[in-house]
């Protein structure tokens, strides 16, 4: 995959997260903490505010550096993906799986692994 469409990718990921961490964050507390109330409830959504920004940085990197030249460049930024979305994809199925007895967000780690082999990938295919 070129380097410019899988950067597009990787900044898409974040996006669609950032729009629903700011659109609904109600849901997602509630889904992994479904008793929350009141003051905690209060926090889990300013922490999913707070997350929305933080991925509002990701997606302005990543858009950014789609215009980066030269191989060796994009081959480094590609592993930087690679690895952020592969963690990312580990913190989801261990975090909210098997750990805490949650039922796995299946989207988020389809989501995550997918754009990790992808990078992983396209990294690999770059001449």
């Amino acid at each position: 995959m070129p380097y410019k469409i899988m950067m597009y990718l990787v900044a898409a990921v974040p996006l669609i997260f950032l729009i629903a961490f700011f659109a609904v964050p109600e849901f997602f507390v509630l889904q992994g903490y479904p008793s929350a109330e009141g003051l905690g409830l209060e926090i889990g959504i300013t922490h999913r505010y707070v997350m929305a920004g933080m991925l509002f940085m990701v997606v302005c990197f990543a858009f950014q550096s789609s215009s980066v030249e030269g191989v060796d460049n994009q081959k480094a930024i590609l592993l930087g993906a690679a690895i952020g979305f592969s963690a990312m994809c580990a913190v989801i199925i261990f975090m909210e799986g098997p750990l805490r007895g949650l039922p796995l967000p299946v989207p988020p780690v389809i989501a995550t692994g997918i754009i990790a082999a992808l990078s992983f990938w396209s990294r690999w295919k770059l001449k």
